[in-house]
């Protein structure tokens, strides 16, 4: 009976201590279970988005003048780091930012490798910093998003520079071909037109250094005697070179019996708007030469372009007319005697934008002869009167896009 009752005890201890063990998990299934715990916790962190650059270590700012070109064909620029490696991310493919010279103005380095925050260089010519539009920074014009480092390579945009050991003298032939720059285009990051020429018709000049840039082509930079200017393409049509010529004095030849009279457009009349195509507010110019009776013998004419004209009279009458290139080389001789009885052209057949028509008058008529130079969106006039006085008029439609004067003087 006792050894019954002992079985029995023992069998109820048994079964409470396998109770225990099964509410109670081994220490190796808990580990396993905090090991599975772990990894899904990780899975659910990896599942977020990560930047497809990886970790940004370090920022740099870097040089925007520094040139650079698509290296190969693999480069593509992207929106953002974030938008990297993204279909929808991606500013521009290859083909188009390939010949596109760029700056870069941010250097990323990751822990996938380098990538550059970049700038297009965008000449942008007559909005220079006074325009209201460009007050403020320019990044949003020439943004070119982001790009990785070996995505492009070096580009020098200046071939050579010097500088002359003396001042070179020059004066304008030509005054709208071309303009007066910060630098020359696409040569930094940034370039705009500083001056124009239409105001320093009659101004010496002087070029101090020049400069070649990458496709070889020569620009100098101008200064007058007082005030340094800017840099514009080294061009025999738009400069001449030497000390400035009175036109009328070189063309006309006055003789010692006679007056050469000079008379010039009012700045109010020439207006105080730059024309981006033409040199509207460049005052024009009449020299003449009268004899003691106050007879017109020789005028020379400057229209807006700056170009001479020289019209010879007798006894009132058109008898020759002489036309000249910009650095003042004779060009055409007219003797035709209709057209110096009406009119006629003065014109290059679209070499130039600019061209002239000269309009003679009838002998009862108080005005002896009119020269209107036409440009590509102005013209302007000049009236000679039979008594000597001239008149001009310069016409500049409202529609056309203009600038203030004083942001370019």
């Amino acid at each position: 009976m006792l050894r019954k009752k002992f079985v029995v005890a023992l069998c109820i201890f048994l079964g409470t201590v396998e109770v225990g063990c099964t509410a109670q998990p081994s220490k190796k299934t808990e580990a396993s279970s905090t090991s599975k715990a772990r990894t899904s916790s990780v899975k659910s962190s990896s599942s977020s988005k990560a930047s497809p650059v990886g970790k940004v270590i370090s920022t740099e700012k870097m040089d925007p003048d520094i040139g650079y070109k698509v290296a190969n064909k693999k480069t593509v620029f992207y929106r953002s780091l974030k938008e990297y490696g993204t279909k929808d991310g991606i500013i521009s493919d290859n083909i188009t930012a390939r010949g596109s010279i760029f700056g870069a103005i941010k250097k990323y380095e990751t822990t996938t490798g380098v990538y550059y925050r970049v700038v297009m260089f965008y000449p942008n010519g007559f909005e220079n910093k006074n325009s209201p539009e460009n007050s403020g920074d320019t990044t949003e014009i020439t943004n070119y998003g982001f790009v990785k480092a070996d995505g492009l390579k070096p580009f020098s945009t200046v071939k050579s520079e010097w500088r002359y050991s003396q001042k070179q003298p020059y004066y304008v032939g030509n005054p709208y071909e071309h303009r007066i720059w910060s630098a020359p285009a696409n040569t930094k990051h940034y370039t705009y037109v500083t001056h124009v020429f239409d105001r320093l018709a009659r101004t010496q000049l002087y070029a101090t250094k020049e400069l070649v840039k990458y496709n070889g082509s020569h620009y100098v930079y101008l200064s007058t005697a007082k005030r340094p200017l800017g840099w514009v393409y080294k061009s025999p049509k738009t400069l001449i070179a030497g000390y400035y010529r009175d036109p009328g004095q070189q063309l006309l030849k006055p003789k010692a019996h006679e007056k050469m009279v000079v008379k010039k457009q009012s700045r109010k009349s020439a207006g105080t708007r730059v024309d981006v195509s033409d040199s509207t507010a460049l005052p024009q110019r009449v020299y003449q030469i009268r004899n003691k009776r106050k007879h017109t013998l020789r005028v020379l004419t400057m229209g807006m372009d700056n170009r001479p004209i020289r019209i010879d009279f007798k006894r009132g009458k058109a008898v020759k007319v002489r036309t000249f290139e910009y650095w003042r080389k004779p060009w055409k001789t007219i003797t035709n005697k209709k057209k110096l009885r009406t009119h006629f052209t003065v014109s290059h057949d679209f070499v130039e934008a600019s061209w002239s028509t000269v309009h003679f008058y009838k002998h009862q008529s108080k005005k002896l002869v009119r020269v209107r130079t036409y440009g590509t969106d102005s013209y302007a006039t000049i009236w000679i009167y039979r008594n000597g006085k001239v008149g001009f008029k310069t016409v500049m439609p409202k529609d056309i896009m203009s600038y203030p004067l004083a942001d370019f003087k």
